[in-house]
């Protein structure tokens, strides 16, 4: 036998060659894995690119962590042809409303919307209060998808602002990936806007002109403290869920004063209000983090004209809402001291407020409990009553929603998750009706598809100065 047959022997059989080849191959794999970790760290690291592409493509999968669209639905959102991922299905609600009001119930014209989707529809009664009622949320407008609409005294449109978060210079997610949660109306017209998983709070004037931007991932809520400054929840480095209680001025978008959380929890070591979803392993730990822990929702500064209603309170305090906790919590945002809180008379609830009589009503999601309903609570007390028993207006919003206490003592109510405003007046009767309808074909077994509405407010008629003129 020849030399070279032996070594072909060798090679075949697994020789010194086959086995060095072999080695060679593992080694390049490894290599492989090796360079694609430490460049895949380094670019998620520095955020180098192509990290805004990857992030992209990641966003785009997971979507918002609330949100139940398929990737058929997310595709179609994204290009514009249905905004899928803010769209809710109510179809129960919607008939349920048309067999009531019947003829009362109206469309409401005069806003600038798509033409695949179907007119809001309205009723407003005799017996309502009488003012502006302005509606923040999601529209499908011609030019935006999100907006707000000012309804006048009689339920005509006022005005319209077609918004977006896209406007700013610094990297954003794209509207359809965002849902409009935090708003402010003042006098002249103007409004504040966030947008829960967005990057900036924006000021608008009432003509729709930027007024100016500010680099805040804002989200969930912002408030008038009453002195020409607003509060709301936020993260300058751009958290989604950022745990810092940020006080803005309303004419510049300047930062005045920022509260971590993990600040209160340390100034307030004797009450564990903030630790009851933290675990040890090695460290005192959150679940992902203490802002998705704590799900920080809503701040209300209390203003100087109800300061008289709460002895046990000053003009300035913060009234403060965290979600997953089910806590709500009076806080002196200039000792950080919590001198007041009530944990468990809600379920993941929203939007606690400061009334003209001494109480504090809450949006009580009641989650994964079918109904949601308002709680009204005496903190000097802590007796409570429910003001609006949700299952009798088949009200249910499991996440987000908003409410206001109406001049008489009715309650405005933005069921977000049905896409739907409603107001209740003393004795129990519905005044106004709002469903953000996207599309209904009326024949038994359609769904009616609503668009999510984000919040509402009561303004009375003399809220608005001069008001200007636009094109």
């Amino acid at each position: 036998m020849s030399n070279r047959s032996v070594r072909q022997n060798n090679d075949s059989d697994g020789g010194p060659s086959s086995r060095l080849r072999l080695i060679r191959v593992i080694a390049l794999c490894w290599l492989a894995l090796l360079i694609g970790f430490f460049g895949g760290a380094y670019v998620y690291s520095t955020e180098a690119w192509p990290y805004p592409i990857i992030k992209g493509i990641e966003d785009f999968v997971a979507g918002h962590k609330e949100e139940k669209t398929s990737l058929t639905e997310k595709v179609e959102s994204d290009l514009g042809i249905k905004p899928s991922r803010q769209i809710v299905t109510a179809t129960k609600l919607v008939k349920s409303v048309r067999r009531i009001y019947k003829d009362n119930l109206g469309e409401l014209n005069g806003l600038p919307l798509k033409s695949h989707r179907e007119k809001p529809l309205i009723y407003l009664s005799d017996r309502a209060p009488r003012g502006y009622r302005v509606i923040y949320g999601v529209f499908d407008f011609q030019r935006t998808r999100h907006g707000a609409i000012l309804l006048d005294p009689d339920g005509n449109v006022l005005n319209v602002w077609q918004i977006s978060q896209e406007i700013v210079p610094w990297r954003h997610p794209e509207d359809a990936n965002v849902y409009p949660h935090g708003f402010e109306i003042a006098p002249d017209g103007s409004i504040v806007t966030a947008f829960d998983e967005g990057a900036s709070l924006i000021k608008f004037d009432y003509c729709g002109n930027v007024v100016w931007g500010a680099k805040i991932a804002s989200h969930h809520s912002i408030s008038s403290d009453g002195d020409g400054d607003i509060w709301t929840w936020g993260d300058p480095k751009g958290h989604p869920a950022g745990n810092w209680l940020m006080k803005i001025d309303y004419e510049t978008g300047k930062i005045l004063k920022m509260i971590d959380m993990l600040q209160v929890m340390k100034k307030n070591p004797l009450i564990d209000i903030f630790g009851i979803l933290q675990d040890y392993d090695g460290n005192w730990l959150y679940p992902n983090d203490p802002g998705f822990a704590w799900h920080t929702n809503d701040v209300e500064a209390l203003p100087r004209e109800l300061a008289q209603y709460y002895p046990m309170f000053k003009a300035g305090d913060l009234l403060v809402s965290l979600r997953q906790p089910d806590l709500i919590f009076v806080l002196d945002p200039e000792t950080l001291k919590v001198k007041w809180w009530r944990e468990g008379l809600a379920r993941r609830p929203h939007d606690p407020d400061w009334n003209d009589d001494g109480t504090i009503t809450i949006f009580n999601n009641n989650t994964h409990r079918r109904y949601s309903n308002i709680l009204e609570l005496n903190p000097a007390t802590m007796a409570f009553d429910v003001a609006v028993d949700g299952k009798s207006y088949q009200f249910y919003s499991a996440i987000r929603g908003k409410h206001q206490r109406l001049p008489g003592g009715g309650n405005l109510i933005t069921s977000s998750d049905q896409g739907r405003v409603f107001e209740v007046d003393p004795e129990g009767n519905v005044t106004f009706e709002f469903l953000n309808l996207y599309s209904d074909n009326k024949r038994e077994g359609d769904k009616a598809e609503l668009l999510l509405v984000s919040e509402a407010r009561f303004l009375p008629i003399d809220f608005f100065k001069e008001l200007p003129k636009c094109e």
